[in-house]
């Protein structure tokens, strides 16, 4: 519950924030819609987390470090309109994708993923903090099998001069193929440069 209530005031305080910008403020440097951005991001995905919560009951599945798949992303982002965004991301993850799936342990390996999103802002592109919706449908090679994947989640854009963000965002990924890799939760912190 504490968590729930945690969650519902951090985005009350987020979406008061956004509201509170002036429209005077809002071409800050930047055009009305992005323009071609690159980026760099540092991804964390979290395998026990998506089964808590699935489960109706507490099932005693924990997060721990060695939970965690640590991997890094470069991607790719282009304004559509000055609210939707095309974003593509490759992501490389480092996990034991053999000892979760097949009961093989002993080594990490480098899950390489490739995943294309929409992204969906209530606010125009040039304002200071934008939090956004995101969908897509990914694919990723682990452990020598191609699993596919839809992310479902959200986030929030800081525009730190007009050619420059910083994001961060999180996403519940349904998995496609759940022998190959189950559902999962995916976080990301990066930013994103006009070249």
């Amino acid at each position: 519950m504490k968590q729930k209530t945690l969650l519902m005031v951090s985005f009350t305080i987020l979406m008061s924030a956004a509201f509170a910008q002036k429209s005077s403020n809002k071409n800050n440097g930047a055009p009305a819609k992005k323009t071609q951005l690159f980026g760099m991001h540092f991804n964390i995905g979290n395998f026990n987390g998506a089964q808590a919560f699935k489960a109706s009951e507490n099932t005693g599945a924990t997060t721990t470090v060695k939970n965690l798949a640590l991997g890094v992303g470069l991607s790719y982002w282009k304004g559509i309109t000055s609210k939707v965004d095309f974003s593509l991301k490759l992501n490389g993850m480092f996990y034991d994708y053999s000892a979760k799936q097949y009961g093989q342990t002993g080594k990490t390996e480098i899950g390489l993923e490739l995943e294309p999103t929409i992204n969906i802002r209530p606010f125009n592109d040039a304002n200071t903090w934008a939090p956004f919706i995101t969908a897509g449908a990914g694919v990723g090679m682990y452990t020598n099998h191609v699993g596919g994947f839809v992310p479902l989640g959200g986030g929030v854009q800081f525009n730190a001069g007009g050619s420059t963000y910083l994001m961060i965002q999180a996403a519940y990924r349904i998995s496609l193929t759940k022998k190959v890799i189950p559902d999962h939760l995916f976080y990301s912190l990066g930013f994103a440069q006009s070249f």
